[in-house]
């Protein structure tokens, strides 16, 4: 009777089964609701990280502007006590094929601006700009002559064609320029301005990009020397006032 006992116990009942720690599978309706939620979240990540890269590019192109101004502003400083950085001779070809060099405008002041015709907004704005200055300065010194200069800084593109027909929509007197890559990258050197222009701009089949160049436009002298640079923040009105300045103060 005890080896009975004994067997009861050491019995395992037939009906008891181990627990199973495997979840259940997700209903049909709990699986779209999963769906849902992760494209939801994907969307979200997508759409921070284009965000996050605009912020990025947009902090990078400010904080490059600001080191141009900086530049120039320096050499300026250097310039005003007797160490003339900014300015220089220069030689290219003018919208009318002609050579030309900075010799060629002793006597007459000149407006300065590096940019390119496939510019979609700032160029358009500064040259603009540019134009309502010397349309005033016409009207108010007749007895200076002003010449307003585009340098195009994307020799690839722009020939001289295209600059031709592009500065008819700014002033009559506008006189554009163009040349070697190398020969206007001396011409930028030497006004402290900066311009790159991607990989693609090297690459003979591809025409689609955007050139990287601060944003000045530089008054020279009769005698070729720099006198001020004007920033994107100067407007027409605060530019022409200032060329007034410099011109009573020198007696011209």
């Amino acid at each position: 009777m005890f080896a009975r006992i004994i067997r009861r116990r050491c019995a395992t009942p037939t009906s008891l089964r181990p627990l199973s720690t495997t979840p259940p599978p997700p209903s049909t309706a709990e699986r779209q609701r999963q769906r849902e939620d992760f494209s939801r979240f994907g969307w979200k990540s997508v759409a921070g990280l284009a965000s996050s890269g605009a912020l990025l590019y947009a902090y990078f192109s400010h904080e490059k502007t600001k080191i141009a101004e900086a530049k120039v502003a320096s050499a300026a400083k250097d310039q005003g006590i007797g160490k003339p950085t900014i300015g220089g001779p220069f030689s290219l070809v003018d919208m009318h094929g002609r050579p030309v060099t900075d010799m060629d405008f002793r006597g007459k002041f000149m407006l300065l601006y590096f940019g390119y015709t496939f510019c979609p907004d700032v160029c358009p704005e500064e040259l603009d700009k540019m134009a309502k200055v010397v349309e005033s300065l016409k009207v108010l010194r007749k007895d200076q002559t002003i010449v307003p200069i585009f340098i195009s800084c994307d020799p690839k593109r722009d020939s001289i064609e295209s600059i031709r027909e592009y500065l008819k929509d700014f002033h009559p007197d506008f006189l554009g320029m163009t040349g070697t890559h190398s020969q206007i990258k001396r011409a930028a050197k030497s006004y402290r301005l900066y311009f790159s222009a991607p990989p693609l701009a090297l690459d003979d089949d591809d025409a689609d990009y955007l050139v990287d160049h601060s944003i000045f436009f530089y008054l020279v002298d009769p005698e070729g020397r720099y006198i001020a640079h004007f920033g994107k923040q100067e407007t027409a009105e605060s530019v022409t006032a200032k060329i007034l300045e410099f011109l009573e103060a020198k007696g011209l």
